[in-house]
């Protein structure tokens, strides 16, 4: 069923304000991913008092409330959150590293977005700059999930460091205890997997991108 040309008309209209509304919107959540960012920094290096989250445990104990019922076998904890005062600036700049890697994703994409909706309100989604948008993102992806773990892992492992032996799982008395672990890495192969997919459709742009410009040179 073919439709009349007011209603194609008006459907035309109500997805180019649908796309509209989704670039620029990209382009404020951006905005605010960095703005959080540049506050988030800024409480990192002053604040004396820094809420870290994710610290693992090594040879963790069991929950209280897990002995009070009887279906529950067994329970432990794996991380925990501490409020720590007086940490170095070293430790501090880490920190600030580990958010900033971790917000490039959510900003690299709010620009990718931007930049791919405004070629689709151009009528020319085939362009150098959408192959490139889109390869970025797909570095960005993998990146970020690859590196975001690492420097927390660091960045944990110093905090440690810094508390000392006493929060330690083993102590010189060789009688192993429940306490953080020095050094723990979680490594998830899933953004590889998104990054690889991104790479494919940055490759089918830059196919797009050639059979429009052989399109443009027939006419």
């Amino acid at each position: 069923m073919k439709l009349q040309p007011k209603t194609e008309q008006r459907l035309e209209v109500l997805n180019n304000r649908g796309l509209r509304a989704i670039t620029f919107g990209a382009l404020a959540v951006g905005v605010v991913n960095l703005v959080a960012l540049v506050l988030r920094s800024v409480h990192l290096l002053t604040a004396s008092e820094i809420r870290i989250d994710g610290l693992e445990i090594a040879n963790p104990g069991s929950p209280d409330f897990a002995d009070r019922v009887t279906a529950i076998s067994s329970a432990s904890y794996e991380s925990v959150s501490l409020v720590i005062d007086g940490l170095p600036t070293a430790i501090r700049v880490l920190l600030v590293g580990q958010e900033t890697v971790g917000a490039l994703l959510g900003l690299g994409l709010s620009v990718i977005v931007f930049i791919l909706g405004t070629r689709l309100l151009k009528k020319r989604p085939f362009a150098r700059s959408a192959t490139w948008s889109t390869l970025a993102a797909s570095v960005l992806v993998m990146a970020t999930g690859m590196f975001v773990p690492l420097i927390q892992g660091i960045a944990n492992a110093e905090v440690v460091r810094f508390l000392g032996e006493p929060v330690l799982a083993s102590h010189d008395s060789g009688i192993a205890g429940e306490g953080l672990m020095v050094f723990g890495v979680l490594v998830d192969f899933a953004p590889l997997a998104w990054g690889l997919a991104l790479g494919v459709v940055g490759a089918a742009f830059e196919f797009g991108e050639r059979l429009q410009r052989e399109t443009d040179g027939l006419v």
